[in-house]
């Protein structure tokens, strides 16, 4: 039998690995099916272990816990927190409450690094059934790095005759300060049904 040429060769090979039409490129005495062969498998490469997170207790936007995770699942956290943070509106609180009559509180702390754009959305009705004078007092207090000191934003709704208020104010917080909604009776009302749904969300 006449030896193979190198194109058979090469054919050859290349049909025991899998590839029909001929190598790409040319025959390689130290290709793996080679080398496998003659009981010298190429060893898979370890996979690189991945540098943890730090500070591995929180993210650094949305607060996001990221303590007793491995070091892949909390940098993924750190990417989501980037992301969210970012691009996305993020509901930091709400409120919601159907015929109560009770006074309710939302609050939250911006961000300790930047100061921060947020906006309030606020929705309330009364039903009309309170005495002469009885009012719903809604009060927003901020702090702003433009003016010193507490802001305050207040909303009267008279609670003697049906209405609803709908509004949706921004505002700008200082870094670390608080903000907060919280509704009061007003003009002798104690206990007079109210709703009220509100969001206080963290602008991208």
């Amino acid at each position: 039998m006449a030896p193979l040429s190198l194109q058979e060769l090469q054919k050859a090979q290349a049909e025991a690995e899998g590839f029909q039409n001929g190598p790409q490129p040319a025959l390689n005495p130290a290709n793996l099916y080679t080398q496998a062969k003659a009981g010298n498998p190429q060893p898979t490469p370890p996979a690189p272990t991945p540098v943890p997170y730090y500070p591995s207790s929180e993210t650094p936007n949305l607060q996001l816990s990221t303590r007793d995770l491995s070091a892949e699942v909390a940098n993924n956290f750190v990417k989501l927190d980037t992301l969210l943070s970012t691009n996305v509106p993020i509901i930091q609180a709400r409120l919601d409450g159907v015929g109560i009559t009770v006074v309710k509180t939302i609050s939250i702390t911006a961000s300790p690094n930047v100061n921060q754009l947020y906006a309030i959305s606020l929705f309330e009705q009364s039903t009309g059934i309170g005495a002469a004078g009885h009012t719903l007092v809604t009060t927003i207090t901020y702090t702003s790095p433009a003016v010193a000191g507490a802001q305050i934003v207040t909303i009267t709704m008279p609670l003697d005759s049906a209405n609803i208020v709908m509004e949706t104010y921004p505002f700008y917080v200082v870094a670390g300060a608080s903000l907060t909604l919280t509704t009061a009776y007003g003009g002798g009302a104690t206990n007079d049904p109210y709703t009220i749904t509100a969001r206080l969300v963290q602008m991208p």
